[in-house]
């Protein structure tokens, strides 16, 4: 924020406050100098009662936010107003301390700015909890005002109740929304989003019709900001990006967004989903509060507005007339019609969808002033505006029209589509097929293109027809889009005419494929961006139907290594799934080397596995097999082998994935593929550490390690210190897994290896918590935590979420903990995380207890343990034992305690796990009497202290100014 500015909100905050402060006095003088003994909060009270709700509310908040930072001189600054709220002295310095303040702390004026402006908070908190019908009832706000609206409700977003329900979602992928647009349909499209939120507050279904272009989508996307602050982020579904999409695309993305798998379950039971799942997601809906589902661009799936695809169809349907919480927007170029002739929602006199139209006569024409036409007479400008019914790309268009063939030519034109009832959208493409001209067959060809790109590329569409100055004409016509780099790209609508009109996709889509190959790549790219240009050769190969072309890129630019490197898995999978038919399985391949098309499917499962999807990861690893084993293929037997153990150890069956890991070593030894040798004793490491048998993990993860360093592996080299940083912090021996640790997150900074830098975040988090240093251990599990979040690393995020939740039982704060823990279940129940799942139960437990709730930490410990035995974890086993006896023994049970705990210390000994022998045989000695009950660090105990509670911190404010001026009376 500049000075002027920041000077500007000083000012107003004071205005606010200073009325506030004298309100506390009586008869122009202080309470306290009246001699009478008034209590803070009467005065707290009463002097905001006198303000009137809204400027007493605004003076709270801004006192709120203040208090937690005030300076010394800030509080005398204070206290000099609360004894004359007439010296204008006090007031000015009054100002400088807090312009002071807001300088010091930028995040401060930030806050505070939405309270000073000038609307009614009281008003702002009934739009936040989505009464949009009292909020309204006073006005429309103003483009300003709408801003300022969406930062409040931003902030409001933040406070922690709404952050816990904003938690229970996976968000979609929002379309791009620049600050430059929010700014224009805030200014343009007030009143439009004014109609829809009040006709969404009464309304389960919105549809926002229109034709293209007009702002359909863009309106949707500004909807989102407007939403209640306790809605989490809305589901988002383009059907223009997924036009072959089927009903189990969709509820396969609902699942996710919800975080709910078992509406995706008729995947796991291998049928087509119907009218059962889809009511087993409106009642999900129906038992949830309030979600937004944004359907964009239904009309590209329609065939004469009626659905093509019958489960889509059968979905709409059902969400408009089940039962269920959820708040559905629809775009659509149509009203959509049912197969028995009704209507997605009931039209009555149009008033039951918002008809998008063009920008309104006025906004239109200031539009067209702002862009140049300024000396255009008014009454021209708005016949312009009126003849292309406001249409922004219109507009755009008629700009350029104006400038090259004067207002008279364009108004003639106009009046003769008017003449003939042209459609805005076909008004708009004449409009723009006059205006591009000689240059059409360039933009045709250039409309290939999905990315902005450089000069070069746009040369490469040249033909011997296009003009030698096409691109200067262009841009003078502004047909093209241009950046502060000056790469190009078309206006989605337009893009959209010319790709219609371009005959010769195949050929052009091959001329973009070599201008991608031809752009040099860094020797050694370290993230995304830095391939893109071999990710679009790949796109426009297969939309030229080169896919063995396409195939080969994966390999040639090692897109595989890389991308999985930086936990691009999403962008893995799209690659992958451009290579293959159809239905996957059943089809017959689309690439010619059968072998190539195992790979894509076995590369599909590893990609699936790193998501979490481990019944796909199976699914897409078993085709692999088949095909590996139909062709003789040894060396990817032996691979997809190892896929196969790698998604049964993620399932919580180590036993399973141990029987597929040394058939696979078997294979890697016989072909002699040292690489492989090393990755399937990696990984029969960590199946033999989920057994509790850390020197079998030990000795297998030697082995890989010493051959990783041979080969200069650096990856593996790192995975294999990490694990014998697990396996010795399980030995007890903490310090010595910490400096494995830290070599291995070394190594993956390194080399970019994002997933696993913080993966060793967080075993550095677990193991700095043993040693009782819990600073260190939640600066790096929160590392670890926005890491996996970044890259979609789910597991990785519900392990971070589990081993803060656990830092936090060591600190005393259960309640905290309890809220990782839940959020940390939620993520293993969906991934099919057992054992995971079975970690986190148990952690609840301890939760529990510190509340002094042993009965339900009971209940938890149960759970947990029935998991640890069904999959085979000793560990866990002999830890939920242990912490039941201790959970007993609070009970006043010693008997049941007794046998818990020497159930716990047997299989302790028989793993050697030092902890779970130390823990048990001192609680054993307890029980027996002879040593005093003493707090085990590895099973924390129940921590009684209450938690401290505050008054609101503008009243301590006040307290504090009021002591003051009684101390000086």
């Amino acid at each position: 924020m500049d000075p002027a500015a920041l000077a500007q909100l000083a000012q107003q905050a004071t205005n606010i406050l200073i009325p506030a402060l004298s309100a506390l006095c009586i008869a122009g003088k202080p309470a306290v100098d009246k001699g009478k003994e008034v209590l803070v909060d009467l005065i707290y009270e009463k002097a905001f009662e006198k303000l009137g709700s809204e400027s007493g509310k605004r003076a709270q908040a801004l006192l709120d936010k203040i208090s937690p930072i005030m300076s010394s001189s800030l509080e005398k600054a204070l206290t000099k107003i609360l004894r004359n709220s007439q010296d204008p002295k006090a007031n000015e310095e009054l100002q400088e301390e807090i312009l002071k303040l807001l300088v010091e702390n930028p995040d401060l004026a930030r806050e505070i700015e939405p309270i000073v402006i000038n609307f009614n908070v009281e008003n702002i908190d009934q739009l936040a909890l989505g009464n949009y019908n009292n909020f309204f009832n006073f006005k429309t706000p103003s483009g300003d005002e709408l801003i300022k609206i969406i930062e409040y409700l931003d902030q409001k977003r933040k406070e922690a109740a709404n952050q816990e329900i904003l938690n229970r979602y996976n968000p979609s992928t929002l379309p791009y929304y620049p600050e430059k647009l929010k700014l224009f349909v805030t200014e343009n499209r007030s009143e439009e989003l004014r109609k829809a939120l009040t006709y969404l507050e009464n309304h389960r279904i919105l549809l926002i019709s229109g034709v293209g272009g007009v702002g359909k989508s863009t309106l949707a996307r500004a909807l989102v900001d407007l939403r209640p602050v306790n809605v989490p982020e809305p589901f988002w579904f383009d059907f223009n990006q997924n036009q072959s999409a089927k009903l189990g695309d969709i509820l396969e993305k609902l699942a996710s967004y919800l975080k709910a798998p078992e509406i995706a379950s008729f995947k796991d039971e291998r049928r087509e989903p119907g009218k059962f799942d889809i009511d087993k997601l409106t009642g999900e809906f129906q038992r949830r509060s309030e979600v937004w589902l944004i359907f964009d661009d239904l009309s590209t799936i329609l065939e004469d507005q009626r659905f093509a695809d019958k489960g889509i169809e059968l979905l709409f349907s059902s969400l408009r007339h089940n039962t269920h919480n959820a708040k559905v927007i629809v775009t659509s170029r149509t009203l959509p019609i049912f197969e028995n002739g009704e209507k997605l929602i009931d039209v009555v006199e149009n008033e039951d969808k918002q008809d998008l139209k063009g920008l309104n006569k006025d906004f239109a024409v200031d539009y067209l002033i702002s862009n140049g036409l300024d000396e255009v007479e008014p009454e021209k400008l708005e016949k312009l505006a009126i003849g292309v019914d406001g249409h922004p790309l219109a507009l755009k268009l008629l700009v350029e029209l104006v400038t090259e063939f004067g207002v008279k030519d364009m108004l003639e034109d106009l009046s003769m589509y008017q003449k003939d009832k042209e459609d805005t959208i076909l008004k708009a493409r004449k409009l723009f097929d006059k205006m591009a001209g000689d240059e059409k067959e360039l933009l045709e060809r250039f409309s290939v293109y999905r990315e902005p790109v450089s000069m070069k590329g746009l040369r490469e569409m040249f033909t011997e027809n296009t003009p030698i100055n096409a691109i200067k004409r262009l841009r003078d016509k502004s047909l093209l889009e241009i950046d502060h780099k000056e790469n190009y790209w078309l206006h989605p609508l337009v893009q959209e005419f010319l790709y219609q009109d371009l005959i010769n996709k195949n050929e052009v889509h091959l001329i973009a494929y070599n201008y991608y190959k031809s752009l040099k790549l860094p020797e050694n790219p370290t993230k995304k961006e830095e391939l893109q240009p071999a990710i679009e050769a790949h796109y426009h190969a297969c939309m030229a139907g080169k896919y063995d072309l396409a195939a080969s890129l994966i390999w040639e630019y090692n897109l595989v290594d890389l991308l999985d490197l930086w936990g691009n898995q999403r962008t893995l999978i799209e690659i992958y799934e451009k290579l293959l038919p159809k239905d996957h399985f059943v089809d017959e391949p689309i690439l010619k080397d059968k072998k190539v098309h195992e790979n894509i499917l076995g590369n599909l499962a590893l990609a699936y596995r790193y998501l979490g999807e481990l019944k796909k990861a199976i699914e897409y690893s078993e085709q692999a097999l088949k095909i590996s084993r139909e062709t003789n293929d040894r060396h990817n037997e032996g691979a997809w082998l190892g896929y196969m153990g790698l998604a049964y150890m993620d399932l919580g069956e180590p036993r399973k994935a141990i029987e597929y890991y040394k058939d696979a070593l078997e294979i890697s030894r016989k072909m002699g593929d040292k690489r492989r040798e090393s990755g399937h004793l990696e990984d029969l490491g960590l199946a033999y550490s989920h057994l509790s048998e850390p020197k079998k993990a030990i000795e297998y993860s030697e082995q890989a390690l010493k051959i990783s360093r041979k080969m200069n592996d650096k990856r593996r080299e790192g995975n294999c210190l990490g694990n014998l940083g697990v396996e010795y912090s399980h030995l007890g021996e903490t310090r010595k897994a910490i400096e494995y640790n830290k070599q291995a997150l070394k190594i993956a900074r390194e080399i970019g290896y994002r997933r696993g830098e913080g993966n060793h975040l967080r075993d550095l988090g677990l193991k700095y918590s043993h040693l009782g240093e819990t600073k260190k251990a939640v600066e790096y599990s929160e590392q670890a935590l926005k890491i996996a979040k970044k890259i979609g690393n789910r597991r990785g995020e519900g392990n971070c979420l589990g081993n803060l939740g656990s830092i936090y039982n060591d600190l005393g704060e259960s309640r905290k903990a309890i809220k990782y823990c839940q959020q940390a279940m939620i993520i293993s129940k969906e991934m099919g995380y057992r054992r995971v799942e079975g970690n986190h139960l148990g952690n609840l437990g301890l939760a529990y207890m510190d509340l002094g709730e042993p009965r339900k930490a009971i209940e938890y410990y149960e759970q947990a343990l029935k998991i640890s035995r069904e999959i085979g974890d000793r560990r866990g086993e002999g830890n939920h034992l242990g912490n039941m006896g201790l959970a007993y023994s609070h009970l006043g049970e010693p008997r049941k305690a007794i046998e818990f705990l020497k159930q716990s210390l047997a299989i302790g000994k028989t793993i050697e796990d030092p902890r779970i022998i130390s823990f048990c045989e001192k609680k054993l000695k307890e029980l027996d009497g002879i040593e005093d009950n003493e707090n085990s660090n590895y099973y924390p105990t129940s921590n009684n202290s209450p938690d401290s509670r505050f008054s609101p911190a503008s009243k301590n404010i006040l307290q504090t100014i009021i002591s003051k001026l009684k101390s000086k009376k």
